[in-house]
């Protein structure tokens, strides 16, 4: 597996981290995509915990077999991540999502909630997914969605923050003890925003 990318993990809810695999988003000078191969994608996925280490080996192997699939996966990881942007802005912002989101996202959620299975293991239960041969990729996108769908009907929704720098566009859960955060991270926008005001 080739080199990640830098990614970042700043968000405190995984729906959240993957909507910013995409750094400055919202400043399309300076927008820099982070998943651009399905190494990436796999690194990520393995990175923030939605795949063990085995899992990251069968998918990575996958992806030597069926280049072409793993990279229309890749590009369906995309227009779900920005979906997922829309939607989870919109919930930070108390606003009504746009009604093509709301579709695209319920049928995103439909596919994962299709593959959900609760396995026996010893004496007791577990949560799983059934993984078909043709879904081996998007199977990374179904407990991020399902991730989104929990924090969008909890009370997590009110935390939903976005970062305040300028063409930032992270998004990120306020656990603050004041509920005020204001920046992806102080390092980066914090500091940016620190040097602008002296």
């Amino acid at each position: 597996m080739a080199n990640p990318p830098g990614f970042e993990f700043v968000a405190g809810h995984v729906a959240l981290e993957f909507v910013n695999t995409v750094d400055w988003r919202l400043d399309e000078a300076r927008r820099h995509e982070l998943i651009t191969r399905s190494d990436d994608l796999v690194s990520w996925a393995r990175l923030a915990g939605v795949v063990d280490a085995g899992e990251a080996r069968d998918l990575s192997a996958a992806a030597e077999r069926d280049r072409a699939g793993a990279e229309r996966s890749v590009r369906r990881a995309r227009r779900v991540r920005e979906v997922l942007f829309r939607i989870l802005q919109a919930a930070g912002r108390d606003d009504r999502p746009a009604p093509h989101d709301q579709r695209l996202f319920n049928a995103f959620l439909a596919s994962a909630l299709r593959k959900r299975r609760i396995e026996a293991r010893g004496a007791s239960w577990k949560w799983s997914w059934a993984r078909g041969p043709r879904e081996t990729f998007d199977s990374i996108l179904w407990p991020i969605v399902l991730a989104a769908a929990d924090s969008l009907t909890s009370p997590a929704r009110a935390q939903i923050g976005e970062c305040a720098g300028e063409g930032c566009g992270w998004l990120f859960l306020d656990t603050s003890r004041t509920g005020r955060r204001r920046w992806c991270t102080m390092r980066g926008c914090g500091n940016r925003a620190k040097v602008r005001r002296f």
